[in-house]
């Protein structure tokens, strides 16, 4: 697409101009973003440029890279934000709006992207608008193949991190915070005085104001631990799975993987954890009678009782349906009139 750097960097500037502008109840009543959420006119131009069939995913990112390499000159007002940022906004929720599919073939163009960004020592709405493209990717797609991008994923989450970190001497490699100056802001209005402070400090400086830091860090953290912990808790799902196999493990094992199947968050595993359960819930309740016979007790006395809510009804019902799919064929077949029996009641709405 010939003039694509110019183009998007219209969209960038007008981007700024379609901005939601919100009234001073609204303000007051609402914590700060720091990203801020896109308004209908801004999604347009969205869909605008996802319309442009010259516009493919690959060189939209291509494109983007270039505004922010060398951004065109484009006369703008006292309150318009760097148009980096602006084109950064845009391109987060660009990315929100894409298919998977495109994204993660475009993965290769996307880490350009990234990557450059981070060493162009943007102001800072800019460098939380690029942990947010990288958030928006690993929750489309938290299975990296390669080791490599992987290795690169890592090093732009902690790249950012470090940004606001220097050394404490030529001698040591002592890291501590930078010193920023002491800003502080109306609480009543608080998205309007940090897009002020946004128009002066950050732009004129790379000092990044401690009230922006604070939402950022928790982001930040956010993100981290969701595919850390997502991390761990599939490689313990995997051990445990195991050695449940193993008779004289479960012992050590059993009333923690049961209370974990009783618990209301057990369905939200991810799906590459189901087939481990399988195997776990399917040693448990096989090589150990008495768990099977304490889930049927559970069972019958619910469902005997018409008082007992019908939430706590349907999350029993799924696990005893759970129990069943990870058993062999007809193991529990004998036990099948009583559940009929009891399924079949008239319950009091």
């Amino acid at each position: 697409m010939n003039h694509g750097a110019h183009f998007m960097a219209a969209i960038a500037y007008v981007w700024n101009e379609r901005k939601q502008v919100k009234t001073q109840s609204e303000i007051r009543y609402t914590q700060l973003n720091v990203i801020p959420v896109a308004s209908e006119e801004q999604l347009l131009l969205v869909e605008l440029v996802r319309s442009v069939s010259a516009m493919r995913t690959e060189t939209v990112m291509q494109t983007v890279k270039e505004v922010l390499k060398q951004p065109p000159a484009i006369a703008k007002d006292k309150k318009h934000l760097s148009l980096e940022v602006c084109m950064l906004q845009f391109f987060y929720s660009y990315v929100q709006r894409i298919p998977v599919s495109s994204l993660v073939d475009s993965w290769p163009s996307l880490l350009a992207l990234l990557k450059d960004s981070i060493q162009l020592g943007l102001p800072a709405p800019g460098q939380f608008l690029i942990l947010g493209v990288l958030n928006e990717f690993i929750l489309k797609n938290p299975n990296l193949e390669s080791k490599k991008d992987q290795r690169e994923l890592q090093v732009g989450y902690w790249t950012i991190a470090g940004s606001s970190l220097e050394q404490t001497t030529w001698l040591r490699r002592n890291l501590e915070v930078k010193p920023s100056p002491q800003i502080v802001v109306d609480g009543t209005n608080l998205e309007a005085d940090v897009e002020d402070l946004m128009l002066t400090v950050m732009e004129a400086s790379s000092f990044t104001p401690s009230v922006y830091s604070v939402h950022v860090l928790a982001h930040l953290l956010d993100m981290v631990f969701y595919t850390s912990l997502y991390c761990v808790y599939r490689a313990c799902i995997q051990l445990l799975s195991s050695l449940s196999g193993y008779q004289y493990t479960r012992r050590a094992w059993k009333k923690e993987a049961f209370d974990l199947f009783m618990d209301h968050t057990f369905f939200q595993m991810d799906s590459s954890c189901v087939s481990h359960w399988r195997a776990i819930i399917d040693h448990l309740m096989t090589h150990d009678k008495t768990t099977f016979r304490d889930l049927m007790k559970q069972f019958l006395s619910l469902f005997t009782n018409r008082d007992a809510e019908l939430e706590q009804r349907a999350m029993l019902l799924k696990r005893l349906a759970f129990t069943i799919y990870s058993s062999e064929v007809d193991q529990y077949q004998k036990y099948l009139p009583d559940i009929q029996g009891n399924l079949t009641q008239k319950t009091p709405l």
